[in-house]
């Protein structure tokens, strides 16, 4: 077998053993919540009308790509990787065009490349396919603008331009901000010109010509970006993000500055490290075990490729080239970044690293390579190889594990709600993912309950929601009303006196469905939605409707009904005063040994024992609640409960309030 071919396959290999080892627990994440909705209500060509605000391009990726996958998640993450190898591969190309006689040298750099583990957000496939296919289409652009630079003939010169400045547009349509890309360009033409040029006046000019047909692609872009095109964000409006330069010009430049050295440290330093230490709780022996297995093996095979390699050359100038266009491709890739006013930290803007990381990757193999010391080469490269992988594994076991809490939330909610009422807001907690956005609520919610469009006219949700923050917090208790937004023209009405709470106080709770009337709360319980509580209307779930199962596809299969399943539906056979149901419930979860790790649900229970006049079951529970927070609301609400006789309330009294 060629070695070019070994190359690639080991290209395939790592990048598959990196990337898809727990793929198919991986569902959907931060903005695939609102883009998988509006397809699901509104058909796939609603991705015109939501892309039409920033980066319409989009929309030709994910509507072909929703024909051919629907809402399943596994396939547009193999798809992403697919794109992400494609890529890594053209990069390659581009690194051997580039440097012919540093095989050794461009294999190491295509491997950082795809192996990079400052991009964190691989496994957001559908929302980041763009992201994926932008990066592919830079590369092979590139690629192909040396091809045609280095083919004498005139119509295969001509082919390789037109595509590779349609490819420009592309990318440049799908993902702005890469634009740094295109100086990446014009210094390989440079290299690659100066191998056959003398003189450094010579080359100059022959580069200015080589490039100057490529100025169309960010030329035509940037001119469509700033005159052509109104965008409706302010995060991706160029003319409102340099507004800052004409108010303080001085200072503005100046915080440029800074960010553009700590956004260097990040990508260069911070990004093999800080995202593991961030994560390191998820790593497992098996990811391990297999990351120092795949690390020895790229080291192996570079030590077998030094052995048979008859190209390569000690000359120092290719590394010192490689040093400097790394560095100042890094650097330059991260410009666009912040002069819209963004920066790469993780974890969550550590998609802004991904353009650098093709500079960061040449630059430190290029930096290991100038010591010509082997072992230090490899100790070097293995170390960050290394990293990466368990970056990686790291990485994935935590989209696994936030996939499964949030398909358990929602399971759970299935089980205790039947229907929510059209135009209810929710504000819920999740134990395990953080609520950054409100769709990361309203998005599974509308799924389940109204997976079907609500309004003719423009793309509007049947449920609303707020994020679980202070300022929601002091909207509710202002009792301030509904809030009109057009979130990428998806509207929303949250209001904030009409709203049911929903939270899972830890990982091995329940999901605890608020009534403002009766609220009962955990001892784990947020502050914020202590405070909350009261204002919670239950009136907004409809009971009389039958229960809706959420879409396997999308939220997987039924988790088995553990205790939780008995404990919510024992709380919807209370909201609806259905206690001897309450107590069915409670016997079968008996029956099973099935307990609560949070001590609060025991009280539909509770509450079902002492109307139905059960005093043994009722006393032989009450010896399970020992937290004391939890029999003080026993021994609030129990009393206040309708229906119960004179005699249990005394034994509640004894149970729970201490009596004497």
């Amino acid at each position: 077998m060629r070695t070019a071919t070994r190359k690639i396959l080991l290209i395939i290999a790592i990048s598959a053993l990196a990337y898809l080892p727990l793929i198919t627990k991986f569902g959907y994440t931060f903005d695939d919540w609102y883009l998988m909705y509006a397809a699901k209500a509104y058909g796939a060509q609603v991705f015109h009308t939501i892309f039409s605000v920033d980066r319409p391009l989009r929309a030709y990726i994910l509507i072909p790509e929703y024909f051919l996958f629907g809402e399943n998640p596994l396939w547009y993450n193999l798809s992403a990787w697919a794109f992400r190898v494609l890529s890594a591969l053209a990069f390659g190309w581009i690194l051997r065009m580039t440097w012919p006689r540093r095989n050794i040298e461009t294999f190491g750099m295509t491997i950082l490349f795809i192996l990079y583990p400052g991009f964190l957000s691989q496994f957001n496939g559908i929302d980041y396919q763009s992201q994926m296919v932008s990066l592919a289409a830079a590369m092979i652009s590139i690629g192909l603008t040396l091809k045609a630079v280095s083919d004498i003939r005139t119509w295969k010169r001509w082919l390789w331009l037109t595509i590779s400045i349609l490819l420009g547009w592309l990318y440049l349509g799908l993902v702005d901000y890469e634009i740094g890309f295109e100086f990446l360009r014009v210094a390989v033409i440079f290299i690659f010109i100066s191998r056959m040029q003398a003189g450094w006046s010579r080359q100059i000019k022959q580069t200015f010509l080589a490039w100057l047909p490529y100025t169309a692609i960010p030329v035509a872009f940037v001119f469509w970006r700033i005159f052509l095109f109104h965008t409706e964000r302010k995060a991706t409006d160029i003319n409102t993000q340099l507004g800052a330069v004409l108010i303080s010009p001085i200072g503005t430049l100046a915080q440029w500055a800074l960010q553009i050295i700590q956004s260097t440290w990040t990508v260069f330093i911070s990004a093999w490290w800080q995202p593991l230490y961030q994560m390191r709780e998820n790593l497992q022996m098996w990811s391990i075990a297999l990351a120092l297995t795949i690390t020895l093996g790229v080291i192996w095979f570079i030590q077998h490729l030094n052995a048979i390699d008859n190209k390569q050359t000690d000359d120092s100038r290719s590394l010192r080239e490689a040093l400097i266009l790394g560095f100042v491709a890094a650097v330059v890739g991260l410009i666009p970044i912040i002069l819209v006013n963004r920066e790469v930290y993780f974890p969550y803007f550590s998609r802004y690293s991904l353009v650098s990381s093709a500079g960061v990757s040449v630059f430190l193999v290029a930096l290991l390579s100038l010591t010509q010391k082997k072992w230090l080469v490899n100790a070097g490269l293995a170390i960050l190889v290394c990293a990466a992988l368990l970056t990686h594994y790291a990485n994935a076991v935590n989209s696994a594990r936030q996939t499964e809490s949030m398909n358990q939330f929602w399971w759970q909610v299935a089980w205790r709600i039947p229907m929510i009422e059209q135009s209810t807001t929710l504000i819920a907690s999740y134990p395990v993912v953080s609520i950054l956005e409100d769709y990361f609520i309203w998005g599974p919610a509308n799924l389940i309950y109204y997976p079907e469009k609500v309004n003719d006219a423009y793309v509007q949700t049947g449920i609303y929601a707020a994020i679980p923050s202070d300022a929601t917090l002091l909207k509710v208790l202002s009792r301030e009303r509904q809030e009109y937004d057009s979130r990428r023209n998806i509207i929303t009405y949250t209001n904030y006196r009409n709203f049911v709470l929903l939270t899972q106080p830890g990982s091995t709770s329940c999901v605890q469905v608020i009534d403002g009337k009766q609220p009962e709360l955990s001892s784990n319980e947020e502050p914020s939605f202590v405070q909350m509580a009261p204002f919670s209307e239950l009136e907004h779930i409809q009971v009389n409707k039958d229960f809706r199962d959420p879409p396997s596809i999308v939220f997987g299969p039924e988790p088995p009904r553990d205790w939780c399943y008995y404990y919510e539906k024992a709380s919807f056979a209370r909201q609806t005063g259905d206690w001897q149901s309450v107590v069915g419930w409670g016997t079968q979860a008996r029956s099973k040994n099935l307990t609560p790790s949070d001590q609060i649900e025991w009280m539909p229970f509770l509450q079902g024992y002492a109307v139905q006049g059960n005093i043994k079951t009722l006393t032989e529970t009450a010896r399970n609640v020992t937290d004391q927070g939890v029999r003080q609301q026993a021994c609030t609400i129990l009393p206040n409960t309708s229906g119960i006789s004179a005699a249990m309330l005394e034994q509640i009294k004894i149970l729970f309030c201490d009596a004497k």
